[in-house]
């Protein structure tokens, strides 16, 4: 018999995953790790650039926050139209900005010119994380969700890791530009694979009232089983509204929602980047090696890896809001002692793991709740915002932290500072958990 109406999110959460979800989380996967490999390397290539061009890396600051800025902006545009034009376009589309201007960044022959393309990598960049989540989250049943998305947005930091690996082999035998051809050529193909194979999200197809016979190709995919016909209505459990503006994060009830998320998200990634940032100066200030805060930096982004699948899990098994909440509170605990100890290198490997094993492991998690916040129409768009408010704290944190140190702060007062600040993002959690439970 015919089945006369089919909903997908039921669906979806009804049935184990199949080899057609996994193979969309897995070029997802792959985009993210592309994504953090092309965020990292403008970092690590600086110094072979800068004298290629014969200019002083000490300039290289303007560079740098373009990418920066550009990774903003590409989420707060992205995340909109994703809603409006569909989760594969603009996700395609983003991986192959970001792809093709890594590839041309060896043709650079002037400053501005270098300037421009990191500028325009960074939309690319930041308009794919707010996509490759929204897509997933669309195909991933609700029991592993928060699993599925803080692997993959693990996978950024892991991409980190990645940049350096390969950087170090290549750069001293090869110079600098493979590493960009990698970034490049990769992502192109990642792109052309995704074009093939990943589909339109089925949510975001049936909440725009596409054609049936489009729905009915992906769902005789997920669940080959069901039998369908040109009659089946599809429906989702949460359409939300009619059109998609970031005004509709504020609708509906949203407001103080959206608030709380953004301060969280703020607070959570300007802790995140500024420790990154300015870890190995304040250690050197301190008297440590260089090659002991580089070990450092290191414990901290392990913590981040192996932290986020573990979060993830904790958050689909128990209450995600507090699981993530905790994460936040130890991690700012874990901050704090780091000011307190420099004088014992393991005590202070140990703080950092910890640190971001908390912090980086659940600010994947909170990737995780945002992308299950909002309705399907407004997905994207409460995604894309949260993470370019996100990336706006990742830019203020650095500056800021420059300052203090400059005014004499100190190292106690600056992991002090980290650790309040990430107070704040658990208490934004906190808060909006409360007004949920009331």
């Amino acid at each position: 018999m015919d089945t006369k109406l089919v909903n997908v999110t039921n669906l979806i959460n009804g049935r184990p995953i199949s080899r057609y979800q996994y193979s969309i989380f897995l070029l997802c996967a792959l985009a993210a790790l592309m994504d953090g490999y092309d965020s990292v390397i403008i970092g690590i290539t600086a110094p072979a650039i800068a004298q290629s061009l014969g200019l002083d890396v000490k300039t290289f600051g303007p560079v740098f926050s373009a990418a920066q800025f550009g990774f903003m902006l590409g989420a707060f545009i992205a995340g909109p139209l994703a809603d409006r034009m569909g989760r594969k376009s603009i996700l395609i589309g983003s991986v192959l900005v970001f792809g093709a201007f890594s590839l041309l960044t060896p043709a650079a022959d002037t400053y501005n010119h270098l300037l421009i393309l990191r500028f325009i990598t960074g939309l690319g960049l930041g308009g794919a994380s707010a996509t490759f989540v929204s897509i997933c989250t669309e195909y991933s049943p609700g029991r592993v969700r928060a699993t599925i998305i803080s692997v993959l947005w693990a996978l950024l930091p892991a991409g980190n890791v990645l940049g350096g690996v390969l950087s170090s082999i290549i750069l001293p035998s090869h110079g600098w530009t493979p590493v960009y051809y990698i970034g490049g050529i990769v992502p192109l193909l990642i792109a052309l694979v995704m074009l093939l194979m990943v589909p339109e999200s089925v949510s975001f197809l049936v909440t725009r009232r596409a054609p049936p016979a489009r729905i009915s190709g992906i769902v005789g995919r997920l669940a080959p089983d069901i039998a369908l016909s040109a009659s089946t209505q599809y429906a989702v459990n949460d359409a939300g509204p009619a059109s998609a503006s970031v005004g509709h994060l504020f609708d509906g009830g949203r407001r103080f929602m959206t608030i709380c998320y953004w301060v969280s998200f703020f607070c959570c990634w300007l802790v995140l980047i500024t420790v990154l940032a300015w870890t190995v100066p304040v250690l050197r200030e301190a008297g440590l090696p260089i090659s002991m805060a580089s070990l450092m930096i290191a414990a901290n982004s392990a913590g981040a890896v192996i932290g986020a699948p573990i979060i993830g899990r904790v958050m689909d098994k128990a209450d995600p809001e507090l699981t993530v909440a905790i994460g936040l509170l130890v991690g700012a605990a874990a901050v704090l002692l780091l000011g307190f100890s420099v004088t014992s290198a393991n005590l202070l490997a140990v703080n950092f793991f910890v640190a971001g094993f908390a912090v980086g492991g659940t600010s994947a998690g909170m990737v995780g709740l945002v992308a299950t916040a909002y309705p399907t129409a407004i997905r994207s768009t409460g995604i894309g915002w949260a993470i370019g408010v996100a990336r706006l704290g990742a830019v203020c944190g650095p500056i800021a932290a420059g300052m203090m140190l400059g005014g004499g702060w100190g190292l106690k007062g600056f992991f002090a500072t980290m650790a309040v600040i990430t107070l704040v993002a658990a208490l934004g959690i906190l808060t909006l958990r409360q007004a949920d439970r009331r």
